[in-house]
């Protein structure tokens, strides 16, 4: 499996108002890992408004996700839909990482997809969760960890980035791997492009990265 890192630097008013409104789609993927938390700007809303998603759907199936702490699989969206509860502990739900990303490589085996999308740290508040992404690391980069996948994509705050890198090259020199470093795209910026004057003098602008447009809003 490859593994690569998105790094995704947000705009200034994602990071005053904390809400991710962007999201860059990789074209053909085949399943996006995410959260389940779809009230509000998180990046579950800010995904399923790129891909035209009906949020009541999203917001019964976290509900249902988060009350069992299981993985949930949603294939009658596409790309196909993999719920990751909000994990919850004293210790910031480190002890249920394990379990929950071997769920996650399960369910992606059960449907023999061969890409994924990986949105879980893409949009960081605080200190980058070192532990929990040394964890997952762990996990996914062992050489027995037997998996369908071609490729991993993993977005990365670009907040986070620089403790990311370090943590990879940790966990390659431990298993011995080719590379100690990890292969980087950067994401699709977003900004607010204006596309229209009105006659009052007032200009609306869409939220858009190069390709795409997104929520409107008037200043």
């Amino acid at each position: 499996m490859k593994l690569i890192f998105c790094a995704r630097e947000h705009t200034s008013d994602e990071i005053f108002m904390g809400h991710q409104l962007g999201f860059p789609a990789i074209r053909g993927i085949e399943a996006i890992s995410a959260t389940a938390n779809a009230r509000g700007f998180t990046p579950l809303t800010a995904i399923a408004r790129k891909y035209g998603w009906q949020n009541d759907q999203l917001e019964a199936a976290s509900v249902e996700c988060n009350s069992r702490q299981e993985v949930a699989i949603i294939n009658t969206l596409s790309p196909t839909l993999l719920l990751v509860p909000k994990i919850r502990g004293d210790d910031g739900g480190l002890s249920a990482i394990d379990g929950l990303i071997s769920d996650l490589l399960d369910a992606v085996n059960h449907l023999s997809h061969r890409s994924l999308h990986f949105t879980h740290f893409g949009f960081m508040q605080g200190r980058p969760p070192e532990l929990a992404m040394l964890r997952i690391l762990q996990f996914l980069l062992n050489p027995t960890q037997a998996s369908t996948l071609d490729v991993l994509y993993w977005d990365i705050d670009i907040r986070g980035l620089k403790e990311l890198i370090n943590i990879y090259a940790i966990v390659s020199r431990h298993y011995r791997l080719k590379s100690t470093k990890p292969e980087i795209h950067m994401a699709p910026k977003f900004t607010w492009n204006e596309v229209e004057r009105t006659p009052g003098g007032l200009s609306v602008h869409v939220f858009a990265d190069a390709n795409e447009t997104h929520a409107g809003r008037v200043h």
